[in-house]
């Protein structure tokens, strides 16, 4: 009995403290970004990406890039840019991009932005000093232009689709502790396009990939869950006894508001969430979006009306 009631009591107290991280922004008091990777020493590499310079042994070997070739230098006693990629040509030397960590994206040679010449990637990290990754969008026009700098705090991949175009995926981990503990975090896929040198939301075209997603969640809400949570107050329990019904509910939410239909997500939240909650609750998904790399875009889709967020 007393080895259960301990182990009753361990879970209380992860999900409380899991619970107390994630609502430590209630108030929009800061914005401190949510997740903090531990600052590598000189000799590591991050887990989930892999970085040339300054640890492949061949990283400095010239590249051959269409009228230019790029070099990339290591700095070690200067860690917030130890590494420096630099374009070469008979007319220019431009620096483009310095971190603690570079690499080519493979991307690198494709038309990235849609003007139908090529350009160059440059993936970055900061080794963890300041939040994270850094992907560096270069025009190969004479003189080499930096059309565009993506900030991600997780890493984000560049590929290329049938149409010739080419799409940015990644996750956006700004929604981890959010409402809910780590363990149950609803994290939204993004899909970003670059257009000329303007970054918009592509997710209105993976809205299949999104809807697989949102039609799951939604076969695993019983009637009797959604009963409950209707009738639930935060500040009584703070939804601690509903977690699951919580991630599904919200998984809905910030997928259709990641695929564009920002319209559906405020009505999820009006058909599902408890009423005494809901302004709230839309607040707080607004103020944990515009901390991501959803507040990068050009396109005006991440700043939703107060007209759209009370439909």
């Amino acid at each position: 009995m007393n080895k259960r009631l301990l182990v009753t009591l361990s879970v209380l107290i992860a999900v409380f403290v899991g619970l107390a991280h994630a609502q430590r922004d209630d108030d929009d008091d800061d914005d401190r970004p949510v997740v903090r990777p531990h600052a590598l020493k000189p000799g590591e590499k991050p887990l989930d990406a892999d970085f040339a310079c300054p640890y492949s042994k061949t990283y400095q070997r010239p590249q051959k890039l269409p009228g230019f070739t790029l070099a990339m230098s290591a700095h070690l006693r200067t860690p917030a840019a130890r590494c420096r990629a630099i374009l070469n040509s008979s007319k220019s030397h431009t620096t483009v991009a310095e971190d603690w960590a570079l690499n080519v994206d493979k991307i690198s040679g494709s038309d990235v932005n849609g003007d139908g010449k090529a350009d160059l990637v440059i993936d970055g990290y900061s080794g963890g000093d300041h939040c994270c990754f850094t992907y560096s969008i270069v025009a190969l026009s004479e003189p080499p232009r930096v059309l565009r700098k993506i900030q991600s705090r997780s890493p984000l991949s560049f590929n290329k689709q049938s149409d010739g175009s080419v799409i940015i995926h990644g996750a956006d981990t700004s929604f981890d502790y959010f409402i809910i503990p780590h363990f149950a975090a609803v994290i939204p896929q993004v899909f970003l396009r670059v257009e000329g040198d303007r970054l918009v939301n592509a997710g209105s075209q993976f809205q299949d990939q999104y809807d697989q997603q949102i039609a799951e969640a939604r076969s695993q809400l019983t009637q009797a869950d959604l009963d409950k949570f209707r009738q639930s107050s935060y500040h009584q329990k703070m939804f601690t006894d509903q977690i699951p019904t919580v991630h599904r509910v919200l998984t809905m939410v910030l997928d259709y508001l990641y695929s564009g239909r920002e319209t559906q997500a405020w009505q999820t939240i009006d058909d599902l969430w408890p009423v005494s909650d809901r302004s709230r609750i839309k607040d707080l998904i607004l103020e944990r979006r515009r901390r991501g790399v959803m507040s990068q875009l050009n396109s005006g889709e991440e700043k939703v009306t107060a007209a759209e967020k009370a439909q």
